[in-house]
């Protein structure tokens, strides 16, 4: 099983905007609102195909209130939204 650092992420993070930054990436336009997605709890299971959608729109919403707003608690929802939004923009800076 693999572990990882909260400072390695941290570091991974600061890498991520470095790299927008040196592109002169300011911000990045989601063109697409609804993506597929596997709900966190069903990860593991293989036996089961379970495919959930969700919103780039209720992502960004949600994490510009986390950010404007510092009595707003962190949960690990935010965490997948942010993966969701990092995922949208690789996709769009680098699709296949």
């Amino acid at each position: 099983m693999g572990v990882i650092r909260t400072q390695d992420l941290k570091k991974a993070f600061e890498r991520i905007i470095n790299k927008l930054e040196y592109e002169n990436i300011e911000e990045v336009k989601l063109e697409t609102d609804w993506y597929k997605f596997i709900p966190t709890d069903e990860w593991e299971n293989f036996g089961k195909d379970v495919i959930a959608v969700g919103s780039l729109q209720d992502d960004l919403e949600s994490i510009a209130l986390l950010v404007h707003n510092a009595a707003r608690p962190c949960t690990y929802v935010d965490f997948d939204r942010v993966a969701s939004i990092l995922r949208a923009i690789s996709q769009k800076n680098n699709p296949a």
